[in-house]
């Protein structure tokens, strides 16, 4: 036998669950992402600069190098 109220209950509490859920969900979507600091933008510059300018022949030429201590 189905105790209803029981039932009720927890068809409350589940909806209270979702019902925090998607607010949260709501809060995640509006939030503006964070901005990159001009440190890491120029960084991530200064990497692809070196890159362009190695050109292909420094892709090749990854070699084991040993730890000098």
């Amino acid at each position: 036998m189905i105790n209803y109220y029981m039932a009720e209950q927890f068809a409350k509490d589940r909806l209270e669950e979702a019902r925090a859920v998607a607010a949260q969900a709501r809060l995640v979507a509006t939030a503006r992402p964070v901005p990159e600091s001009l440190r890491v933008a120029l960084g991530l510059a200064l990497i692809r600069i070196g890159r362009s300018l190695a050109g292909h022949s420094a892709k090749g030429a990854r070699s084991p190098r040993r730890a000098t201590a």
